[in-house]
């Protein structure tokens, strides 16, 4: 059967992702989705308590290191700068838990988590071999794609393997302003699509 499998692509992985979150009963899951969590998600999910899973996609070794050199850079760009957020997100999520409590509207530079939301559970995914999980940031978990002949979640004759559990990066939930974004960024798409068929 491996030699029947389409070469992993960013779209094919994206589906087996999407097989992935469909079986965990996820309630919404987007691909390229920039509305989640204030850049472009490959893959952005939301559970039914609200729980926010993003998922970065790899499909080549090389794809791979130079993200771990964005994020390393001294200059200012979206991998490092999300790669910071991510690192904070639990201090800026209890900041800013702390200021909802106290009724506040401001938590200090802090409030930008509001304006920018990480996910609750940030992946990384890729075929074996792309990522060690030595190399891994410490707020991300590691998904496998693997070829799978049985079972419901699996897309194109592959699913995924848990490497490394992603750490849960903070409590809060998603707000109604982001899933209503995530909303409007499904319907913008149906249409977009709907009318390309026309």
């Amino acid at each position: 059967m491996d030699d029947a499998l389409q070469p992993l692509t960013e779209a094919i992985v994206q589906d087996v992702v999407y097989a992935y979150c469909y079986a965990a009963k996820h309630e919404i899951t987007i691909p390229n989705c920039g509305t989640a969590f204030m850049y472009e998600s490959d893959v952005a999910s939301m559970t039914k308590t609200r729980f926010g899973h993003e998922f970065e996609v790899k499909v080549s070794r090389a794809d791979w290191l130079a993200e771990l050199r964005k994020i390393a850079s001294d200059d200012s760009n979206a991998k490092r700068s999300r790669a910071r957020r991510l690192g904070k997100a639990k201090d800026i999520a209890e900041g800013l838990a702390l200021a909802w409590k106290q009724g506040l509207e401001c938590c200090g530079s802090d409030l930008n988590y509001a304006r920018e939301p990480t996910p609750n559970y940030f992946w990384v995914v890729a075929a074996p071999g792309i990522v060690k999980p030595e190399e891994l940031p410490e707020y991300a978990g590691l998904f496998e794609v693997e070829p799978y002949r049985y079972g419901n979640h699996k897309a194109h004759g592959y699913r995924l393997k848990q490497i490394t559990a992603a750490p849960r990066l903070h409590r809060l939930k998603m707000t109604d302003r982001q899933v209503i974004a995530m909303a409007r960024g499904i319907t913008l798409r149906y249409w977009q699509q709907r009318s390309k068929a026309a």
